[in-house]
C-alpha cells in the first residue's frame, strides 16, 4: 500500500497523476513505479484507457475516498466513447478497465477498426498551462487535449501544441512523463474566427468537452440510428418516394458541408467509390460501432450540437405517434385511437409525406402531411379501401327503403356519387328495393362518357388535319417518332377515331433500320476500344475497380458501349477479348493487395498484416486463396525491406 499519492486535478489524466507521483517520490526504476501503483510489474503506462484499476485503487493510501468509477469517469477518456456504445459493451469495457486484461478495450470501442488513431504525442494548451500554474502551482496533462479531433483548446481558442512525449512508447512502456518535465517554449497560434475550417474545429472541441464532462446519455446504437433517420427524413431532398434515404445525395450534401481537407485532418475521409462508406453505415441499421468523431460530424451536419442532439427527446414525426383514429363512421372505433400501423411514403413531385392508415375493420385511408394540428388526425385525403364493415353497412342501408340516398351517404361519411359507385361495384340491385327510383336514374358518374363528333365535327377534322401535317413535316419519321412529336393529337385520335388513325400511319420499319449495318467492322472497332478501356482501368491510380465485362462496357464511349451491352452476340471478337481481359475475383484481390501496399509505401508506413488486409478490403474466404496469400506475403516482405 502506498504511503502517499497526489490528489487528481480537474479533468487530469490518470496517466498525468501517476507521472506527478513518480516525479515526487524519486523511484530508482520505472518498473518499481508500475509495481507499486498496480501491484504487478506487467502493467503499462497507458494514456487513454488504462486497466488494472481495481489493483490501483487498492494500493492507494489508507483513508482515501476514491473509487474505480471516479477514476474511469473523471480521469480517463471512456466518457468520450460512452454515448455511442451499446450498454452491454460499455459494461464489458468498464470490467476490462477494472480487471487485469485490457487487451480487448480498444477493439470493443471500435478504435482499431475505425482508422481514427490517437494523437502520436501528448498535447497541451500553453494558456491552460499558465492557468494551472497560477491556480495549482504546477501544470498537468488535460484529458480533453489528448483526444483525436481536438485540435484546439475550447477554453482559450488557440491551437494545441505537440510535446515530445509519445502516447504509445513501445521502447519504454512503463514510463510516466509529467507535463512539467516536458515543458517547452512555444508561440501561441490563435484560432481565426473568420476561418470556416477553424470554426469547425472549435465546435468539435467544445462538443467533445461536453461529452467528457456533462453527457449522462447512453441511448444505444438502435436509438441513435432511429434519431438519425428521423432527422434526415425532415429534408425532402434526401428521401425517396418509399421513404428510403438517398445515400448518394446525402454524401454530396455532406461533402459540400465539410471541406475535404478538414475531413482528412480529422481522419474521416469519404471515398465516393466505396459505396459502404462510414456515412452510409450511420443511416443504415447499426451492425458495428463507429468512432464518436464520425457521429459528431454527422450530428453537426444535421444542425445540432451534441447537447441539443442528445437532449432531443424525439424527432418530430409527420403524423405523430400511434395510436391513430379510425375514420370509418360505421366502425365501433370511429374517431377513437385504434390504428397501430401507419405506412409513410413520399410524393415524387412535392416530396410531402403521405400516411396510409389500416384499421382492423378493413377501412384504409391516406392523408397528405405533415399534420399541422391535433385536429388533422381526424381528416383523410383519400379512402383506399372501404373494408368489409363499411360494405356490409352499405348493403343493409341499401335495403332500407326509409333511408334516402343522401341519408345513406351521411351515415357512411361519403358523397352520394360514391354510394352509387360502390353499390354498383357490389352488384346491388337497381333500382333500390321498395323505392320509386328507376334503374335509368343513376348517378351520371356511373354512365360511360361518350364523345359525340356530331356535336363537334369541327374538332375531329382539326385533329385529322394536324396529324396529316405532322406526317408531311416528318416524312422519314417512323410511327414511334411521329407519335412523340404529336402525342396529344395521337392520343385523341386513338381514343375517338382509331380506325382512321390506323389507316393514316406510316409503314412500320423493319428490323429497326439495321439491315445495312456492317457488324464485322463494328466488331473490329470495338475490340480496340475494349483493349484501351481495360488498360486505362488498370492504370487508374485511385482505388482499384474490378475489371469485369460490365465495368469495361461502362467505361467505353458511346456508341461502342451500347453495342457491347445490347448486341454482344453480333460481336464475336469483342466477346472473346472481353473474356480474356476480365479479371477473376482472385486476380482482382491480388491487384487490391498490390495497390494497398503501394499506398502504404507512399505514406512511408510499414503496416501490420491486418492493416494491409483491411485496406485491400479482403474477405475471410478471399484471404485463403493461393494467389492472394502469395501477394500478401510478397507485399509485406517488400514493405519491411524498405524500413
Amino acid at each position: 500500500m502506498l504511503g502517499f499519492f497526489p490528489n487528481p486535478y480537474p479533468n487530469e489524466l490518470l496517466y498525468s497523476v501517476c507521472a506527478r507521483f513518480q516525479e515526487r517520490v524519486y523511484y530508482p526504476s520505472q518498473i518499481s513505479v508500475v509495481r507499486d501503483l498496480f501491484q504487478t510489474k506487467n502493467a503499462i503506462a497507458t494514456v487513454d484507457l488504462p486497466s488494472r484499476l481495481n489493483r490501483f485503487v487498492a494500493a492507494l493510501p489508507t483513508g482515501h475516498s476514491y473509487t474505480v468509477d471516479d477514476f474511469i469517469d473523471n480521469h480517463t477518456l471512456l466518457p468520450f466513447y460512452r454515448p455511442f456504445l451499446p450498454l452491454e459493451r460499455l459494461q464489458l469495457v468498464r470490467q476490462d478497465m477494472c480487471g487485469d486484461n485490457g487487451s480487448k478495450i480498444h477493439t470493443r470501442l471500435g478504435i482499431v477498426a475505425g482508422f481514427i488513431e490517437m494523437p502520436s504525442h501528448l498535447r497541451f494548451c500553453p494558456l491552460c498551462m499558465e492557468d494551472d500554474q497560477k491556480q495549482f502551482g504546477e501544470c498537468y496533462w488535460h484529458r480533453l487535449h489528448q483526444l483525436p479531433g481536438v485540435e484546439v483548446c475550447s477554453n482559450h481558442g488557440v491551437f494545441l501544441e505537440k510535446s515530445a512525449v509519445l502516447t504509445h512508447n513501445r521502447r519504454r512502456i512503463s514510463e510516466f512523463t509529467s507535463l512539467e518535465q516536458a515543458t517547452q517554449l512555444v508561440s501561441l497560434r490563435p484560432v481565426d474566427p473568420l476561418n470556416p475550417d477553424h470554426k469547425i474545429l472549435l465546435k468539435i472541441a467544445t462538443d467533445i468537452d461536453w461529452l467528457l464532462n456533462n453527457c449522462p446519455f447512453v441511448p444505444g446504437l438502435e436509438a441513435l440510428y432511429q434519431k438519425y433517420l428521423s432527422l434526415v427524413k425532415t429534408n425532402p431532398e434526401l428521401v425517396t418516394y418509399t421513404g428510403r434515404i438517398r445515400v448518394q445525395e446525402l454524401l454530396r450534401l455532406f461533402k459540400n458541408h465539410y471541406p475535404s481537407q478538414v475531413l482528412n485532418w480529422l481522419q474521416c475521409p469519404l471515398d465516393e467509390q466505396i459505396r459502404d462508406n462510414w456515412l452510409a453505415q450511420l443511416v443504415r441499421f447499426p451492425k458495428r460501432v463507429h468512432h464518436p468523431l464520425r457521429h459528431l460530424l454527422f450530428i453537426h451536419f444535421l444542425g445540432y450540437t451534441a447537447q441539443e442532439f442528445f437532449e432531443l427527446k424525439e424527432a418530430p414525426k409527420a403524423f405523430g405517434n400511434a395510436l391513430w383514429p379510425c375514420l370509418n363512421p360505421v366502425c365501433k372505433y370511429f374517431n377513437k385511437p385504434q390504428i397501430k400501423e401507419c405506412l409513410i411514403t413520399y410524393n415524387q413531385e412535392s416530396r410531402k409525406p403521405t400516411g396510409t392508415f389500416f384499421c382492423s375493420c378493413g377501412f384504409v385511408y391516406s392523408r397528405i402531411g405533415a399534420d399541422q394540428s391535433p385536429e388533422d388526425q381526424f381528416r383523410f385525403s383519400k379512402i383506399k379501401v372501404y373494408g368489409s364493415v363499411w360494405e356490409e353497412s352499405l348493403k343493409v342501408f341499401w335495403e332500407d327503403s326509409s333511408l334516402t340516398l343522401k341519408e345513406i351517404s351521411q351515415c357512411l361519411g361519403v358523397q352520394v356519387k360514391t354510394v352509387l359507385r360502390q353499390a354498383d361495384k357490389l352488384k346491388l340491385t337497381f333500382p333500390r328495393p321498395n323505392t320509386k327510383a328507376r334503374a335509368t336514374e343513376l348517378c351520371p358518374s356511373l354512365k360511360p362518357r361518350v364523345f359525340s363528333f356530331i356535336q363537334a365535327p369541327d374538332i375531329l377534322e382539326s385533329w385529322r388535319k394536324q396529324w396529316l401535317e405532322a406526317i408531311e413535316a416528318n416524312p422519314d419519321a417512323g410511327r414511334t417518332q411521329l407519335r412523340s412529336k404529336a402525342p396529344a393529337i395521337y392520343g385523341q385520335l386513338y381514343k375517338y377515331d382509331k380506325n382512321w388513325l390506323l389507316k393514316h400511319l406510316p409503314p412500320p420499319l423493319k428490323n429497326n433500320g439495321t439491315l445495312n449495318v456492317d457488324w464485322h467492322n463494328r466488331d473490329v472497332e470495338t475490340v480496340e476500344a475494349v483493349k484501351v478501356a481495360a488498360r486505362r482501368l488498370k492504370q487508374d491510380a485511385s482505388r482499384p475497380i474490378w475489371i469485369s465485362r460490365t465495368a469495361i462496357a461502362n467505361f467505353l464511349d458511346h456508341p461502342a458501349s451500347a453495342w457491347v451491352k445490347r448486341h454482344l452476340n453480333r460481336l464475336p471478337m469483342t466477346a472473346k477479348i472481353l473474356d480474356e481481359l476480365a479479371e477473376t475475383r482472385e486476380e482482382f484481390a491480388v491487384r487490391r493487395v498490390q495497390w494497398a501496399a503501394n499506398t502504404f509505401h507512399q505514406e512511408n508506413i510499414t503496416p501490420q498484416k491486418w492493416q494491409l488486409v483491411r485496406r485491400a478490403s479482403l474477405r475471410k474466404e478471399t484471404r485463403k486463396l493461393p494467389l492472394v496469400k502469395e501477394a500478401i506475403a510478397a507485399a509485406l516482405e517488400v514493405l519491411n525491406s524498405l524500413i
